[in-house]
């Protein structure tokens, strides 16, 4: 990124330059300024092997319905074991990569490619080599290798010598190779994984009891840093205490002035003190225009003496500030230089959002001074096939499908995530919940314990500038650690993170020593908040209408009645803990998406979309709970109504749309049926098992419920109407047989690009365009002509008349697609970003 204010560039050239010889010389010192820190990614031209092929040959037995079978909670007392490799073991495994042969890969990876259904998750040994080269000055400089994450015990060689050993699939580490990279020939970078079991890391529970999947591979990103020798230190290596790195809170924040406080670490490691200065600029910043107006900056000097690091606090008043929150996702770039004399030795781009944040029990959530109700969902960050191994596009659209279906707070269940996920939720306005790493599992062995509580720092040093995180998950979800554990878990978070902006979460059940108590659960759909605490609803909406035999989890396949009785669920259980508001600050549907799980023999249903992002009724359910106007990131929500049928025969009688508007009417065939308001019926105690007319008491838009339609082939059309106006319309057909094929990906805010990974829908249409919804049986094959490879299986069975399919693109500017069924073909082209 550009260290230079782009601003004052074009102030000194307007008046400066008069000749070429100018704006030449004028160039190469803008450009000098830049080599201040280089960041070079090493994604590409990695070499792999796998070497294991393991899988748990255990029987898998599915929980039942009752209450108690959710909990399958393991306390053990695991030895304190080294996680040292034998060099037996080494030797074995050198011999096998001498005789073996390597793949060429790039980053993100997945070392090994899963079936759709993930019934025994592969689990063993798997090695990546890369070559780096470097340039003699480069190599004379503070060189890191900084590795997003790697599952989930790695082990680190450069040039044969054995670096370091880091567990722990989800968390960030750096490795300092300073001094040890040749600048005379390539230097080789070897990464041991060992995704096996592992009793001492968490989540630390067997995979094959887990209710999600550890994947494997180094399927984030990895870094090689290059630094001058006076320098910003980097957060997770500098291991400093709420320090470290670049760290940036807010004291004051109101409509009108801000206070910025920054928080910098410098170190020098040259042989001489230094006579410094620290200069911190802020600026506007947009995702169309990047860095924009400079809006304040302070400059501090600073003595360094050899080998000595210093933090050193700074503050800029922002006059006007624009406050970020959901509804106005403002964002700013802190630019932090260290300069000697006009020399800048090391330069950092933070980005952040002023604002200011509170929990009570007597308002719920409230940021900036105003209550906001919290309406969430939870994600795994899986995909098909890759499992955890998304580039940030894929990422990105997953939180703009959430985003833009009217939820505005995440959990992030149940470990840390991509960066480029807190990424997305800055930009799109998504409220975030971030756990560590944990799943009804608590190991009392000192390796376990002491694991957890580093991942807690890790955690808030990777992720305290993000101004999308209102909570940090400090527990293991659903373990009922023992009250000392949670104690140090709350004070580690607290200590990582001063000030009053961090707030802890956790199951409660009698524990209050979390700033947010979530609401404790119990047998069927009890969601008591019993502390003096906010609460927030972590999950609802899935276990508690039936366990693992839920009547929430359907599939699209499984048609109109499924999707009906998934969405009903939805209303019926937000209805219900909407009334908790305030003490109860929001709640969270579980989940977002369908997913895999370690201990089942189906993937998990309970998604408002499916595991390729194909949306179920409910969450146009959620989608139409927010007010027309409201901000989101197609833009603002227009009048919108949603007909949940696809008007196939066998459609039942009784028919929901969902609609912010005043009124609806139906009509079939162009003849109106009915028109009516929103439901107005009671809200009952007792469950219901079908739409009824009632249940929406609590919701900003009720359902409209017609009874008695006659279903009849042709076209239903819900037609809403504000102030007796018609404002929207969803119109559906009764699709006919199919007679041709359409190809489109799951764009969802962004365009496929190169080097991206693209869900590809193959949709069975009737010879007028209509989805064929009925359609389960028909195969489609899928071939990519150019710009990528197939990633998973290339023929696919379609559901619900869509087939889908997982898609690589590479560094071609076109993507070409050919889907063919029997006589059917379609071919189609997509440009690539």
């Amino acid at each position: 990124m550009c260290l230079v204010d782009i601003n004052v560039v074009k102030l000194t050239l307007g008046h400066m330059c008069k000749n070429r010889l100018f704006f030449l010389a004028f160039f190469i010192l803008c450009l000098s300024s830049l080599k201040a820190q280089k960041t070079i990614s090493l994604n590409s031209d990695w070499n792999f092997q796998r070497l294991t092929d393991e899988r748990s040959g255990r029987e898998i037995v599915n929980q039942g319905a009752d209450w108690s079978a959710q909990y399958n909670i393991e306390h053990v007392n695991g030895i304190n074991q080294t996680l040292a490799v034998p060099s037996e073991t080494l030797q074995k495994e050198r011999d096998q990569l001498a005789r073996g042969k390597w793949e060429l890969v790039s980053l993100p990876h997945t070392a090994h490619m899963e079936p759709q259904v993930v019934l025994h998750q592969w689990q063993g040994i798997c090695y990546y080599r890369r070559q780096i080269t470097i340039s003699k000055q480069d190599a004379k400089k503070l060189c890191w290798l900084e590795f997003g994450a790697a599952m989930h015990l790695a082990d680190i060689w450069l040039n044969g010598q054995h670096l370091t050993q880091h567990s722990g699939g989800y968390t960030p580490f750096v490795v300092d190779v300073t001094g040890l990279l040749r600048a005379d020939s390539p230097n080789e970078l070897l990464v041991r994984l060992d995704n096996r079991n592992n009793p001492l890391i968490p989540p630390g529970k067997p995979v094959e009891d887990l209710d999600f999947c550890y994947y494997s591979g180094l399927y984030r990103s990895v870094n090689l840093i290059i630094k001058n020798p006076v320098y910003i230190t980097h957060p997770i290596l500098a291991t400093e205490q709420a320090g470290g790195g670049v760290f940036v809170t807010f004291p004051k924040v109101t409509e009108t002035q801000a206070t910025v406080s920054i928080r910098t670490q410098v170190a020098n490691s040259l042989s001489s003190a230094e006579n410094l200065h620290v200069r911190q600029s802020l600026y506007e910043w947009t995702r169309a225009r990047g860095i924009g107006h400079k809006v304040g900056s302070i400059d501090t000097p600073l003595l360094l003496r050899t080998g000595e690091s210093q933090h050193v606090s700074q503050q800029i008043a922002v006059e006007n500030p624009k406050l970020w929150s959901p509804d106005a996702p403002s964002l700013y770039v802190l630019r932090t230089e260290i300069l000697r004399g006009n020399k800048v030795m090391d330069a950092e781009d933070t980005r952040i959002g002023i604002r200011h944040i509170e929990f009570t029990k007597e308002h719920g959530f409230v940021i900036n001074g105003k209550p906001l109700r919290l309406e969430g969902t939870n994600r795994h960050q899986e995909y098909p096939y890759v499992g955890n191994a998304l580039p940030n596009a894929a990422q990105y659209r997953d939180i703009w499908q959430i985003r833009n279906n009217g939820f505005n707070i995440v959990r992030l269940g149940h470990y840390p995530q991509d960066p480029s996920v807190l990424d997305a939720c800055d930009e799109l306005g998504l409220l975030a919940i971030e756990p560590i790493p944990g799943w009804q599992f608590y190991n009392k062995a000192t390796a376990f314990t002491e694991h957890t509580f580093q991942d807690i720092r890790d955690l808030i040093r990777r992720d305290r500038n993000h101004p999308s995180i209102v909570m940090w998950e400090t527990t293991l979800n659903e373990a009922w650690p023992p009250t000392e554990w949670k104690d140090q878990a709350v004070r580690t978070a607290h200590e990582e993170y001063p000030g009053n902006q961090c707030y802890t979460s956790g199951d409660a059940y009698g524990y209050e020593g979390f700033d947010v108590c979530y609401n404790d659960w119990a047998e069927g759909f009890h969601r008591a908040n019993e502390t003096t605490k906010a609460g927030f609803i972590r999950e609802y909406y899935d276990w508690e209408f039936g366990g693992h035999y839920s009547t929430s989890r359907v599939s699209r396949g499984q048609g109109d009645r499924a999707l009906v009785q998934n969405a009903w669920n939805a209303q019926w259980s937000h209805n219900r803990y909407r009334a908790q508001y305030p003490w109860t600050a929001g709640q969270a549907v579980w989940s977002m998406y369908d997913y895999n799980r370690g201990y089942a023999d189906n993937v998990c249903f309970s998604g408002t979309a499916d595991l390729f992002r194909l949306p179920k009724f409910s969450l146009h359910y959620f989608r139409t709970q927010v007010a027309a106007g409201m901000p989101l990131p197609s833009g603002p929500m227009p009048y919108e109504v949603f007909v949940c049928s696809h008007w196939m025969e066998g459609t039942p009688s009784t028919l929901q749309v969902y609609g912010n508007v005043d009124e609806v009417e139906l009509l079939v065939n162009g003849n109106s049926v009915a028109r009516q308001s929103p439901d107005c019926g009671k809200t009952t105690q007792e469950y219901v098992s079908q739409p009824d007319g009632g249940n929406a008491t609590n919701l900003e838009f009720p359902p409209f419920t017609f009874r008695n339609i006659k279903w009849e082939p042709g076209e239903l059309k819900a037609l809403g109407y504000k102030d007796g106006k018609p404002v929207a319309e969803h119109i559906v057909h009764t699709p006919g047989k199919v007679s041709g094929m359409n190809i489109c990906y799951f764009e969802s805010g962004v365009p496929a690009t190169r080097h991206d990974l693209l869900i590809v829908y193959v949709r069975l249409q009737d010879e007028a365009g209509t989805l064929c919804f009925g359609e389960n049986r028909m195969e489609v094959h899928l071939q990519v002509l150019g710009g990528g490879r197939v990633c998973g299986p290339q023929w696919k069975v379609a559901e619900a008349g869509i087939a889908s399919f997982l898609v690589a693109t590479d560094d071609a500017a076109t993507l070409r697609l050919k889907a063919t069924s029997g006589l059917l073909t379609s071919v189609s082209r997509i440009k690539l970003r």
